[in-house]
């Protein structure tokens, strides 16, 4: 495992002069263009409308660089339009809200050219507010890879809001301590969010899938051995603070004695909830 600050961690592969793509940034780019990066950047908003939307957060705005480009429904790999261009993708706390995340994976590697890197940071379920959110298993993974799913159920969305957690006021916190939990929405109240959610069929920016760090890389070993993504495991970075860091790589094969075996990876992902 490499060691270092949180953005030496995320870049332990990634070659600095190579053309990358950072996958929602907002207000907190990992590799700035202003900082020497040639990366282009793709949002939800453009930078005028990210900037306005985080005024009110009490964040530095000024870090909110120029979108490239602005995701619509069409998704990444239309929105953005260059097969295989980039060396390397980065990708902070974007993967948990996808619908459907093997359908990402698999933008992300049209993107990406042979050998390209995947680099992510992802929230560890146990250590910020989706704590008493069941793991996401590759069922559920699938299941939504077969519906091509395009918005979050409302079963998802009404889990988001009736088992949203704080801790002593705080939405992420950095040991399992669980005493002085307390629940955000009443159960009325995220009944209430999650059918208005339906009745205006517009995407909710909530998380669809919730990990620990074995439990993540069990799902990519899985979906690497049934066919459904040319990524694999390439490094990986346990838990720090509240979020974990794994970079897959396009289209390498790895041995199987450098694989993780399902049923040893089933009992630690016991071991870890």
């Amino acid at each position: 495992m490499p060691a270092g600050s949180r953005s030496d961690i995320i870049l332990a592969l990634v070659n600095r002069n190579s053309l990358g793509l950072e996958i929602g940034p907002s207000y907190n780019p990992i590799v700035p263009k202003s900082g020497g990066w040639n990366v282009e950047i793709v949002d939800h908003l453009s930078a005028e409308a990210l900037r306005e939307k985080y005024t009110a957060w009490n964040v530095d705005v000024s870090k909110i660089e120029d979108v490239d480009y602005v995701v619509t429904d069409r998704g990444l790999v239309a929105t953005i339009g260059k097969p295989e261009s980039f060396d390397f993708i980065v990708a902070s706390h974007v993967i948990e809200h996808m619908p459907d995340l093997v359908g990402f994976l698999r933008d992300c590697s049209q993107l990406l050219k042979p050998g390209g890197i995947l680099t992510l940071a992802v929230p560890d379920k146990r250590f910020c507010f989706d704590v008493f959110q069941e793991i996401s298993s590759i069922g559920t993974v699938m299941q939504a890879a077969h519906e091509q799913r395009k918005l979050h159920t409302y079963g998802n969305v009404l889990n988001q809001y009736a088992n949203h957690a704080m801790r002593k006021g705080q939405i992420v916190w950095f040991d399992r301590e669980l005493e002085q939990m307390t629940l955000v929405h009443p159960l009325t109240q995220a009944k209430e969010l999650a059918d208005n959610y339906i009745s205006e069929g517009k995407f909710a920016d909530t998380h669809a899938w919730y990990f620990t760090p074995e439990s993540f890389s069990l799902i990519i070993e899985d979906l690497s051995e049934m066919g459904m993504t040319d990524f694999t495991i390439a490094n990986a970075h346990g838990t720090m603070g509240y979020e974990f860091f794994v970079s897959l790589q396009k289209g390498v094969k790895r041995p199987r004695k450098e694989r993780v075996e399902r049923l040893l990876a089933l009992r630690n992902e016991l071991r870890q909830v």
